[in-house]
């Protein structure tokens, strides 16, 4: 069926203003995916997120995508990613972002990306792993290899919204397992990052097996 004839019979919507898409619009109108707020943090290596893990975690980038605001519309945008089961919107925007970190200081690296994981049980639950369908829109335009095995989460820890910095590090402890690996360099990509335990105990857990990785992060937004 042509775009132009199954928009009219099915028509599709802006995930951020609510504004019908024409044809060549995808998940955005073209309004509200140039007004994005992408953070930029790829093009500033001493960016905010540069201080946010333990001293004495090897890591050489830290970055996010977008910045995640309670008041933005943007919001629903992620929440229908994350929530509502629309991981294409997820692979989406992991493509706008490989665009940009294929063309940043990474790319002279070309580290190996690897999404954080979910536990066998929680991922039945949902259906899919958010953060996989986001690196996999990464790995799709930088031309990245993605490994989706090497890591694995072997607790599925309580909710991380109640606790503050150091508890959510405390509540992360001994999450995750990783096999011994031949990578030079490795990308974790998350979808959301607010203190960075996540990400943290995912690098830990790879480290205690392969010490000489470099290692580098990569999240959808950053909770301000």
């Amino acid at each position: 069926m042509p775009g132009e004839l199954r928009n009219m019979s099915f028509p599709c919507f802006c995930a951020v203003c609510g504004r019908e898409l024409i044809p060549q619009e995808k998940f955005m109108c073209l309004s509200c995916l140039c007004d994005l707020p992408r953070t930029y943090f790829w093009m500033d290596k001493e960016n905010v997120l540069s201080g946010m893990f333990s001293v004495g975690l090897p890591f050489v980038y830290a970055s996010a995508f977008l910045f995640f605001r309670d008041e933005s519309p943007y919001r629903k945008l992620l929440h229908r990613f994350k929530y509502g089961g629309e991981r294409e919107i997820g692979f989406f925007l992991g493509t706008l972002y490989g665009k940009e970190l294929a063309a940043s200081p990474l790319k002279n690296n070309v580290p190996v990306i690897i999404p954080v994981p979910m536990s066998v049980q929680k991922r039945r639950r949902r259906g899919y792993n958010q953060a996989e369908w986001f690196a996999a829109g990464i790995a799709a335009v930088s031309g990245w290899n993605m490994d989706t095995v090497a890591v694995k989460r072997v607790r599925e820890k309580t909710s991380q919204t109640v606790y503050d910095r150091e508890e959510r590090r405390e509540n992360m402890k001994h999450a995750f397992t990783a096999k011994k690996m031949t990578y030079k360099d490795i990308l974790i990509v998350d979808d959301v990052i607010t203190t960075g335990a996540t990400m943290e105990s995912c690098a830990c857990a790879i480290l205690d097996n392969n010490p000489e990785v470099c290692m580098h992060f990569a999240s959808l937004a950053y909770v301000e």
